[in-house]
């Protein structure tokens, strides 16, 4: 949707990460609104695990954005280089579930939980960003029946489905992300997209500590839950998702169970 370009805020000198609407796109009222809508989805919440927008308008016709800039890397160039160590993999998935459960108590679904939108900034702090895909109850529906939102080796069943985005869709996305840092890759990797669907709809995920010596029995387990293809077997928040990992990771010899995700 957008070109990003760090920018400096005259005056006053802030630096910001400046979002711009792509040329192409300006005819498509759609696309305009939805980068509005960005905007006034992200403004709503402040959390400092959630990248806020601090101003947003058109300059010549053409909308935009400005972001806080973090410095750092986004969790998706570190995958790049192998999975996280455990440690890591566990502070990472407890920032992004807090900042995830900031937005679902305001109503607001991300819909598009992946490590891509995940920021690490210098100081190791994980930070999820781009709400370009959210959606609350005060917001105009912008997507036509069926249709569907989000990154596909990320997206819930229940989506691929054609049913509207919960917030246990988020945390099946976290799932997903858990599961990549884990891994060194998303849990139907390599696949081509209507197996990679398929796979999301039907098949059991493989076990992302299969290639690890370091992850302590019951891991797997924890991080698959979220993995659930029924949204109501996930935990209940993001935040008791990253709980349930941190536990499992100090080594227990059986994690505790979780109780099913309310409606």
């Amino acid at each position: 949707m957008g070109v990003v370009y760090r920018a400096i805020r005259e005056p006053g000198g802030d630096e910001v990460a400046l979002k711009v609407l792509r040329a192409e796109l300006m005819a498509d009222e759609t696309f305009r609104r939805r980068f509005v809508h960005e905007a006034r989805a992200a403004g709503e919440v402040r959390h400092k695990h959630l990248v806020p927008i601090t101003e947003a308008g058109e300059a010549e016709g053409r909308p935009y954005l400005a972001v806080a800039f973090v410095r750092g890397q986004t969790l998706e160039h570190r995958l790049a280089s192998g999975a996280l160590p455990i440690p890591d993999m566990v502070r990472v998935v407890a920032h992004v579930a807090s900042g995830i459960d900031a937005l679902h108590n305001a109503g607001i679904v991300h819909r598009d939980v992946k490590p891509s939108n995940v920021i690490i900034d210098e100081a190791g702090s994980a930070n999820l960003t781009d709400f370009g895909l959210a959606k609350g109850r005060a917001y105009t529906v912008l997507t036509k029946p069926g249709m569907v939102m989000g990154t596909l080796d990320y997206l819930a069943p229940e989506i691929l489905r054609g049913t509207e985005a919960t917030g246990a869709s988020d945390i099946y996305a976290l799932g997903c992300v858990a599961f990549e840092c884990t891994a060194g890759r998303a849990p139907f990797a390599n696949k081509a997209m209507f197996d990679l669907a398929t796979a999301h709809l039907n098949d059991d995920p493989p076990d992302p500590c299969a290639d690890r010596d370091d992850a302590p029995e019951g891991l797997s387990w924890a991080i698959l839950q979220a993995l659930a293809k029924d949204p109501d077997k996930r935990p209940p928040t993001a935040t008791a998702y990253a709980h349930l990992i941190s536990f499992a990771a100090r080594g227990p010899e059986s994690p505790p169970s979780v109780p099913p995700a309310t409606p």
